[in-house]
């Protein structure tokens, strides 16, 4: 008896050293700094999830659980996902050309691939075509009839040129392949099934802006980003492909040399998502896909970190405050309060 004993104190022991604890300090500090030196902002939030645990959720001046912003190319991860819903449904393929959807494009588009369209490497200009973002004069259809009639500002593959105009097309081609609304496509392949209701392009019109028109909420966004931290499983169910998840976060642009970046630092872009650190083989340790007004979500895949901060601001004031932000998360979670001796 006392033997058994014994052995459930163990247990019970090692349980309690399952839970780590960690100090965060550091990284509300670094906030609360950046709102200060920033105070035109108004406010910001952010939540850390690792396997499958909120181990750190904060609001900052007026953000709450519910604050829904324009969230620009942060869109581009979501809308990249929605896509591979639909390839792995057999529905489309990365490799699917321009001409399979489009047989009246012009012949300098005709090859350009689904790929190429959601990675920037399509040839396509970097500067968005006058349709993008008109929600009143365009379908999705015309917008991407307009785009595929700009010219080429390099051989389809040979650059690398951040733009929204393939996203417009990639959309369009979804669209035909599905016999659905855009919309619906994301209402279908994202938000349901991630359980996001808060989250939907501000302008639900027919020619919504693929690349950079979505609203959401930290916490919406916060089950895309741990989905994909969890390689593809969700509430049980595997909502995409491990090996999807990680074609996904290869380099798209085959070290293509870069024309167009906001993010020059980054190692390569996959399809909607940077690759901001990769270890020695290449492989991607943490993308992520930072918007124009600053809200950035990530995924460590070394730590097991989701995570996603959400403010409306300027991107290219906050570049750096980005990047120390992910590296203070990441320190803290490498080194908890209290370790358990178990690997994460």
């Amino acid at each position: 008896m006392r033997l058994l004993l014994s052995f459930l104190i163990l247990l019970v022991a090692a349980d309690a050293r399952a839970a780590l604890v960690y100090d965060f300090s550091p990284v509300t500090q670094q906030i609360e700094d950046l709102l200060q030196a920033h105070p035109g902002i108004g406010g910001a939030s952010l939540v850390v999830i690792r396997n499958g645990s909120v181990i750190d959720e904060e609001y900052f001046d007026g953000y709450s659980p519910t604050t829904r912003i324009p969230i620009a190319s942060a869109s581009k991860w979501l809308s990249a996902i929605a896509i591979e819903r639909l390839v792995e449904r057999h529905l489309m393929s990365w490799g699917d050309s321009v001409g399979q959807y489009f047989p009246a494009a012009p012949a300098d588009k005709q090859a350009i691939t689904l790929g190429q369209l959601f990675s920037h490497t399509s040839g396509l200009p970097a500067d968005d075509a006058d349709c993008v973002g008109n929600h009143s004069d365009y379908t999705l259809d015309t917008c991407a009839q307009q785009i595929l009639g700009l010219t080429l500002q390099y051989a389809p593959g040979s650059a690398f040129a951040y733009t929204g105009n393939g996203m417009q097309v990639g959309g369009r081609m979804a669209e035909i392949a599905t016999g659905k609304s855009w919309a619906q496509i994301f209402e279908d392949e994202v938000t349901t099934p991630l359980g996001m209701p808060d989250t939907d392009f501000y302008f639900a019109t027919a020619n919504p802006q693929i690349a950079g028109g979505i609203g959401a909420t930290m916490l919406d966004y916060s089950h895309a980003v741990q989905m994909i931290a969890q390689h593809g499983a969700w509430n049980g169910v595997q909502y995409l492909d491990a090996d999807g998840i990680l074609e996904m976060q290869k380099d798209q642009t085959h070290g293509a040399p870069v024309l167009n970046s906001p993010d020059p630092q980054a190692f390569g872009y996959g399809y909607g998502e940077w690759r901001n650190l990769v270890d020695a083989q290449g492989v991607a340790v943490q993308v992520s896909s930072t918007g124009k007004y600053a809200t950035s979500p990530w995924v460590d895949n070394q730590t097991g970190v989701a995570a996603v901060f959400l403010v409306y601001a300027t991107a290219a004031v906050l570049h750096d405050d980005l990047y120390a932000l992910w590296g203070n998360v990441r320190d803290v979670v490498l080194d908890p309060i209290y370790r358990d001796g178990f690997e994460p």
